[in-house]
């Protein structure tokens, strides 16, 4: 299968759950994002990025889902914000935050593998975030397109959940027994295929359009993000959870959970 045909079925899939998931969000991000200041990133991103510094820089989002991060990004000092993402309806929906809000964001309702040369080398920060690269079934391609919308010295940082936690089952699959008992390879290179919905926001299932993910190794993810000509400055593994599957084994402090990766442009 190529990598349209899987893009363009989640495109599908991401367009039937985000007026869900804006049903069962407890916060109201367009009367939050009118107040100064206000950011959805937590208190970890939060210290990275200020650490890293956000002032005058154009920053960047590739799968940015409803913009809520850029929105962020820029409500922490950065000079403006572009967000890119495959769903019509979560695009629509960070146009309307940056109308409310007045930040100086752009959204842009694109295929990440299909962001043309009209972007390249305009921005010095690129975010990518929990949830994206398992989306993504080819990263050395992503990665390469990454590369080419930074600037020379241009920033990519990376907070993710860690891969090892595919190979982990949830409760509700039958590869299900026990919650650190492995279930899969953490090798798997065929799509994880999914008709049950893609809520994470208020758990719910439904018959949706059919979906695919990947798991990626981390040496998969080091490798592409090197070929792209990025050199990797920072790498941490964190024991918290970012992706609202696995908070129950945080008290375990036996697994790494998450990682943020930083790396620059050559």
């Amino acid at each position: 299968m190529n990598i349209k045909t899987y893009t363009e079925s989640n495109r599908e899939a991401w367009n039937e759950v985000n007026p869900i998931h804006q049903k069962h969000n407890p916060i109201q991000l367009s009367e939050a994002f009118q107040a100064k200041g206000y950011s959805t990133l937590d208190e970890h991103i939060t210290r990275t990025f200020l650490r890293l510094g956000l002032q005058g820089r154009n920053v960047a989002q590739l799968c940015c889902n409803n913009g809520r991060e850029v929105l962020s990004l820029v409500n922490l000092g950065a000079q403006s914000g572009t967000g890119f993402d495959i769903s019509d309806h979560a695009i629509e929906e960070a146009k309307g935050l940056a109308t409310t809000s007045g930040l100086p964001c752009t959204f842009v309702r694109m295929d990440v593998y299909d962001i043309d040369s009209v972007h390249s080398n305009q921005y010095d920060l690129i975010y990518i975030s929990i949830g994206a690269l398992t989306w993504l079934p080819d990263l050395n391609k992503f990665f390469k397109i990454a590369s080419t919308l930074l600037k020379k010295g241009g920033l990519l940082v990376i907070y993710e959940m860690h891969p090892m936690l595919n190979m982990l089952a949830m409760e509700d699959e039958p590869e299900f027994e026990d919650p650190m008992k492995i279930a899969f390879s953490y090798f798997k290179s065929e799509p994880w295929i999914n008709n049950i919905g893609i809520d994470y926001v208020g758990n719910t299932t439904y018959e949706s359009a059919t979906n695919y993910s990947f798991s990626h190794t981390l040496a998969s993810i080091f490798n592409a993000v090197i070929k792209s000509g990025i050199h990797i400055t920072e790498y941490e593994e964190h024991n918290h959870d970012i992706s609202c599957i696995f908070t129950h084994l945080e008290k375990e402090a036996k697994l790494p959970m998450s990682y943020t990766m930083i790396g620059k442009k050559a």
